[in-house]
């Protein structure tokens, strides 16, 4: 018997659980899984992203004072705050011949204290009120910010006018404001970063307002007192300015609160601006910023672009982001991805009131400084002669159009974009038609706007980093020039050149 049962035992075991292994498949719940699986197979696909929708703008009341002051006003009541932006046309472009770094350092100083409050009465307001405000400028535009919860509305938009009307630029601050300044300039020219761009700008920009990244030391040190007062009497003017309000009001209320606290604003005379023309350059040229010692070399090349206002601006703004706009653009993939050389690779393109420069950057390490230019090249030329795939296209138009609108579903974002329309001159339709001429750009435009706007055979080309380590290896590329950290001409070295900047 035992013989009998070693013999048959495993027999009858495997049997046994064919049997029921072919029970359980074909049991009512082995069936209904497998119909399942059946009639769900969308599963395996992933959900088709619907066509973005156009934005709609909230009603807006647009109005001007009788001082020429623009002003618009939405209502939201979805939460108790407020948020004002009063954008003021001037700049470091008007600033005086000999005065860099006036236009923000007046922007910085007037909520530092006026003729009714100190700049510690001024921060002890706006942190009661619950909110913020800053001044600061750029090359076109002066921007201030404020913002409180929206029962202090009355508060916010009468220390805002204080400070915007009646900036008493005390003297114990402004020392204090430029001793600060030149450290920090000091300590930016050890960044490689900051030598890259103030070489860059320099050279693509030449004499044009744009071509100053930041003032020196020497210039901080010159401005006075009186060159602050000077430059807010002839900039800071109502018919010269726009003010945008978004948040928990009543709109008769705020009316009449704006037209209190600002209608006592003087106008002026505006003066014009004449920019002098960019440089025209023929040939690629690298500039090397030399940091001895530097294990890695930071590199941007480009060349002056469009403005904010240019037909061609949608279709560069597509065209930048399958290039180099996010991480999962071409520079991106390739540089970092696939070559490993960096750890980030990318492109913009500055679209100011003026042209501002294409450009497109990255830090890699300084055995494969060359390699690394190499891909830059060979990606641009790439975009320029040949079409981009459907899918670039579609993911890229589809990423502008989120984008965008995640950025007005905030107070905040919505008044910086208003401002944005009402700075640069910009139709009234802009944020309404944005989704749609960004969804409009075809193939064709992509390329046509690589060729006309990315000049791959007149780049320019900074690299900082060790001279003596890279500068034969560039050289392979383009004639090159070095300079110091300071901005001065050095010898290379293979041979010196002479600078066009």
């Amino acid at each position: 018997m035992r013989l009998y049962l070693e013999r048959w035992l495993p027999l009858v075991l495997f049997l046994g659980a064919f049997a029921y292994i072919m029970t359980a498949t074909t049991s009512p719940a082995a069936a209904e899984t497998k119909e399942r699986e059946t009639t769900e197979s969308w599963r395996k696909n992933p959900p088709q992203l619907p066509p973005p929708r156009p934005y709609k703008l909230p009603p807006i009341t647009t109005y001007k004072l009788d001082n020429g002051l623009t002003v618009q006003l939405v209502e939201d009541h979805r939460v108790p705050f407020i948020t004002l932006n009063l954008g003021i046309k001037a700049g470091s472009s008007q600033e005086p011949e000999g005065l860099l770094g006036v236009s923000s350092m007046t922007a910085d100083m007037i909520t530092e204290g006026t003729a009714r409050r100190t700049s510690k009465q001024i921060a002890e307001e706006i942190d009661f009120i619950g909110g913020g405000l800053q001044g600061g400028s750029d090359y076109d535009f002066t921007l201030v910010a404020g913002s409180a919860l929206s029962k202090y509305t009355d508060r916010l938009l009468d220390v805002v006018s204080d400070v915007v009307l009646n900036p008493s630029f005390p003297d114990d601050e402004l020392k204090l404001k430029k001793t600060n300044l030149i450290q920090e300039l000091v300590m930016k020219r050890s960044q490689p970063d900051f030598l890259q761009d103030e070489r860059f700008n320099k050279v693509v920009f030449g004499t044009h307002p744009y071509s100053v990244t930041a003032p020196s030391p020497e210039n901080v040190e010159r401005i006075t007192r009186k060159d602050l007062q000077e430059f807010h009497s002839r900039n800071y003017l109502p018919n010269n300015a726009v003010l945008i309000v978004v948040g928990d009001f009543e709109k008769a209320k705020i009316q009449e609160q704006i037209a209190r606290d600002f209608g006592a604003w003087k106008p002026g005379s505006i003066a014009a601006v004449k920019y002098p023309p960019v440089p025209e350059y023929h040939g690629r040229r690298i500039y090397v910023v030399d940091r001895p010692g530097s294990v890695q070399s930071s590199i941007r090349l480009g060349n002056v672009a469009i403005s904010k206002k240019d037909p061609d601006y949608f279709p560069m703004m597509v065209c930048n982001q399958i290039l180099g706009g996010a991480a999962h653009s071409r520079l991106f993939l390739n540089i970092r991805e696939q070559k490993g050389y960096t750890y980030g690779a990318y492109s913009s393109f500055a679209a100011r009131k003026q042209p501002g420069a294409f450009s497109a950057e990255a830090e890699v390490r300084t055995e494969v400084t060359g390699p690394s230019l190499q891909e830059f090249l060979y990606e641009l030329e790439k975009l320029r002669n040949l079409k981009v795939t459907d899918k670039e296209l579609q993911d890229a138009k589809t990423y502008l159009a989120g984008a965008f609108a995640l950025g007005l579903e905030t107070q905040a974002g919505l008044a910086q974009r208003l401002l944005e329309v009402q700075l640069h001159d910009l139709p009234a339709d802009y944020l309404e038609t944005y989704t749609g001429k960004i969804m409009a750009v075809t193939l064709d435009d992509v390329r046509r706007v690589a060729r006309e706007h990315i000049d791959a055979d007149n780049l320019t080309i900074v690299v900082v980093g060790d001279a003596k380590k890279i500068d034969s290896e560039l050289r392979y590329f383009a004639p090159v020039s070095v300079f110091n950290a300071d901005g001065k001409p050095v010898e290379s070295a293979e041979a010196p050149e002479k600078s066009r900047s």
